[in-house]
């Protein structure tokens, strides 16, 4: 994967370079709440309308699900945190420029109500007419935000095995993408 690289202080600056045009991926970076509210509401905006084939990805060092809601409704491809691994934000970028869409799962369980007494929510077992037993442990493993290598090692299986446990529940669902696997599902499984 190779890109070429442009940096510009804000939009505006981006808007008057000749570079615009032919942008196919734009990482959007804020630091602090209300610079990325305004990258969100406003930044954002702006960039669809003038570049609406660009894929545009909030990186932000803001972690809450709800500026991540509203940067993927408003037409962005994915939300990075800056305390991201490099190397997962690397896999994002990437992602995003095949098509897929991105948002850290981890920041997502976090929108989660209540969670059971005795720790960690456990999927319900009772719920097993819409996945097989080991499609439900590799959704645990994705609510986790496990990547499909640390999956496949951890449930002894090869990671081509974990990637069509993923597909098949997402078929199942009819989700896009693996975060709208983990969401459906949890609004399925009443995790919420």
């Amino acid at each position: 994967m190779e890109f070429d690289i442009h940096s510009f202080a804000n939009h505006h600056e981006w808007l008057e370079s000749s570079d615009h045009a032919s942008t196919e991926i734009v990482l959007l970076c804020a630091t602090g709440e209300r610079a990325t509210e305004d990258a969100v509401l406003h930044s954002l905006d702006t960039i669809m309308q003038v570049s609406g084939d660009a894929r545009v990805i909030i990186v932000s060092d803001v972690d809450q699900p709800g500026p991540m809601i509203e940067a993927l409704s408003k037409g962005a491809k994915g939300y990075v945190s800056m305390g991201l691994d490099l190397e997962i934000a690397l896999g994002a970028i990437r992602l995003i420029n095949v098509g897929g869409t991105f948002i850290p799962a981890s920041s997502l369980m976090s929108m989660r109500s209540t969670a059971p007494a005795g720790g960690e929510a456990k999927i319900a077992r009772a719920d097993k007419s819409i996945f097989t037993e080991r499609q439900l442990e590799v959704l645990e493993h994705l609510r986790r935000g496990d990547p499909n290598k640390i999956i496949a090692h951890k449930m002894s299986m090869s990671e081509a095995t974990v990637k069509i446990h993923v597909r098949n529940m997402m078929r199942k669902i009819k989700a896009k993408n693996r975060t709208e696997l983990v969401c459906k599902s949890n609004e399925l499984l009443g995790l919420q």
